[in-house]
């Protein structure tokens, strides 16, 4: 009887442990809007900010965005303003996640006003919320600090390490511009392309360049700086799941969906003081 007691009691504490180290799992949505209308590159950065921001502590994980897409397809959903709470709490339950993150911007007073929240699937009870009155040139600063405060946790950078901004690509990588589609650089056969535009300049600090490493399946294959961007060509890696990291900005992929990766530079406030990053703009598969 002794022996079965102390088995019980093992097998409890394992099961503990085991759910400890499994990872909350969180879908994020697209921001909806109220009062007015955001445009499509401000709902995306809103998103991946939340994102990356969250996946940056190491201790949550994200629903991929293609699942996400998946159940709403095969749901009926879209998501957009027509999808409620309680609908996108089915979605994420759907997924497998096990919470939810909705933001909703909001035009008040010629302000904007951005809240968001975190929503228990199982309950559907609203966790955490957070609301925050800004212009519209600080929206973007707030989304990674207010997301911070909403799951209570520190974020640890995790940069891609670089000498210096002149430090050259690697030997595979090509960084002049072969063809171009509105200003944008192609893909060619076999290739992917990784580009962030030139010409961005942190206010209040134009004398600070700051670089940026871009590495696949963690090594380095080239860099660039924040204001005079990058462009990088590299060969295919091949069929199956790689990971971009351009300025800890990490990016999953299979180069048989994917060949063309824009990223866009954003700023935030945090503790008082400016940070700046880049996220993903777009990624798509281009032909030529």
């Amino acid at each position: 009887m002794k022996r079965i007691y102390v088995c019980l009691i093992a097998l409890f504490l394992f099961n503990a442990m085991a759910a400890q180290d499994e990872k909350l799992r969180i879908a994020v949505f697209d921001p909806t809007s109220s009062g007015t209308s955001i445009d499509e590159g401000t709902k995306i950065a809103i998103r991946e900010i939340v994102s990356s921001t969250i996946v940056n502590t190491g201790k949550h994980s994200i629903v991929e965005r293609s699942l996400l897409e998946k159940v709403m397809q095969e749901q009926s959903f879209s998501n957009s303003g027509a999808v409620d709470d309680s609908q996108m709490t089915e979605i994420g339950k759907l997924a497998g996640a096990n919470k939810i993150i909705v933001s909703v911007v909001t035009l008040t007073g010629g302000r904007n006003m951005l809240s968001i929240k975190m929503i228990d699937v199982q309950t559907a009870n609203v966790e955490r919320q957070k609301v925050k009155i800004v212009t519209s040139g600080e929206l973007l600063d707030i989304v990674e600090p207010m997301t911070l405060s909403l799951i209570g946790e520190t974020l640890e950078e995790d940069p891609v390490q670089v000498s210096s901004p002149e430090q050259p690509a690697a030997e595979n990588t090509i960084q002049n511009t072969v063809a171009v589609a509105d200003r944008k650089p192609l893909p060619g056969k076999d290739e992917i392309v990784l580009y962030l535009p030139s010409g961005y300049e942190p206010k209040k600090e134009k004398h600070r360049d700051l670089p940026i490493g871009v590495a696949l399946d963690k090594e380095l294959i080239g860099s660039g700086t924040l204001s005079g961007g990058f462009l990088l060509r590299i060969k295919s890696p091949g069929s199956g799941e790689h990971v971009l990291n351009a300025g800890g900005c990490k990016v999953k992929f299979d180069p048989a969906e994917y060949n063309y990766f824009e990223f866009q530079v954003y700023r935030w406030n945090y503790l008082g003081k400016a940070m700046y990053g880049i996220t993903l703009k777009e990624k798509k598969m281009v032909t030529q």
